[in-house]
């Protein structure tokens, strides 16, 4: 025997749509219960108040996943990197197009002398820096730069590893091989940095900062220019030879503190990699240091070269983001269930 299947249309009524009166079998007709027992007006109000209450539950739920989202981004500001150049002098004839620091660092770069002189575009890596006009600025020795963010550089102990903002120079590990230069198509993963780790391009640059572009305070160091070298990508693509332009590197995120060249020398950039663990390199600052809570204009003073400035983020908590998705998943589950 078939049994058919229920059809509230046919008899007039809908079901309740609460879970407590359509569990009996029970429905409204024409705005009343079917059951007499129960006042038609306290029904539908019930009704009704499930569903609104089952609504506000997924709205607030919708909501703290984008507050969570919001506060987990790297930054609630327009960018990471520098915004404006507010002055610049003594720059080197041939790299004096400041606007060149501006935005992210440099990623690939055309070579002229890359491909058997033939020209080529090379990508930014810890053994290739950037050093063409059109990518950086280059500082004589009275030579200086000063450049504003869009909002301040904060002093916040979230930031990875304590640090505030990042610069990034031209330096580049030397290569096992002097004989060797890097070009176009040459393989990371056979290409070995120099016993002891060190780089060549590195510079001793001065850099201050101002919360209002009068009052300057100077760094005892770092300086600007030395490690670590740029590393535009975070991935190498073994079956095409080449840097995975899907994997930028993060140019707000700082080499680990306690790292050091020597710890570099000896392997393959491929294998170098592992200890960038993502960063895109360049030489990090604390104003903490200084005693400023935050900073929003960066002098350097040369001699060097400068490829861009940016921001450090916010250090992310997975395992807390994790624990708050989950039971939001689970209340966001009971919502559902009970309407």
């Amino acid at each position: 025997m078939i049994r058919k299947k229920r059809n509230y249309k046919d008899n007039g009524t809908t079901p309740c749509k609460c879970g407590e009166h359509s569990k009996h079998g029970m429905g409204v007709r024409g705005g009343a219960r079917k059951d007499a027992s129960h006042n038609s007006d306290s029904t539908v109000s019930h009704c009704i108040l499930q569903e609104k209450r089952g609504i506000a539950l997924a709205t607030a739920l919708k909501t703290s996943i984008i507050i969570l989202i919001l506060a987990a981004a790297p930054a609630a500001n327009a960018g990471p990197f520098a915004t404006a150049v507010i002055s610049s002098s003594g720059l080197v004839p041939g790299y004096e197009d400041a606007s060149t620091v501006l935005g992210s660092p440099t990623l690939t770069l055309y070579d002229p002398w890359a491909n058997s002189f033939q020209g080529a575009d090379v990508d930014i890596s810890m053994v290739y820096g950037p050093w063409t006009a059109d990518k950086i600025v280059n500082l004589s020795p009275s030579g200086e730069i000063t450049v504003r963010f869009d909002s301040p550089v904060t002093n916040d102990p979230r930031h990875y590893y304590g640090a505030d903002f990042i610069i990034f120079g031209n330096a580049a590990f030397s290569g096992a091989d002097s004989n060797v230069w890097v070009d176009f198509n040459t393989d990371m993963a056979s290409y070995i940095i120099n016993d002891t780790g060190s780089a060549f391009s590195l510079d001793t640059m001065s850099v201050s900062v101002s919360q209002d572009g009068n009052m300057w305070h100077t760094f005892a160091g770092p300086t600007a220019g030395g490690y670590w070298p740029t590393q535009a990508f975070s991935a190498w693509d073994a079956n095409a030879g080449a840097w995975d332009h899907n994997s930028v590197s993060d140019f707000t995120k700082p080499m680990l503190p306690s790292l050091t060249p020597g710890q570099l020398g000896g392997l393959s950039v491929v294998d170098a990699l592992a200890l960038y663990n993502g960063s895109g390199g360049g030489t990090a600052f604390d104003i903490e240091e200084l005693g400023l809570d935050w900073v929003e204009y960066v002098k350097v003073e040369g001699p060097g070269v400068i490829d861009g400035f940016s921001k450090v983020s916010v250090t992310p908590e997975p395992a807390t983001m994790a624990l708050l998705l989950i039971g939001g998943a689970g209340l966001f589950i009971r919502c559902r269930r009970r309407k």
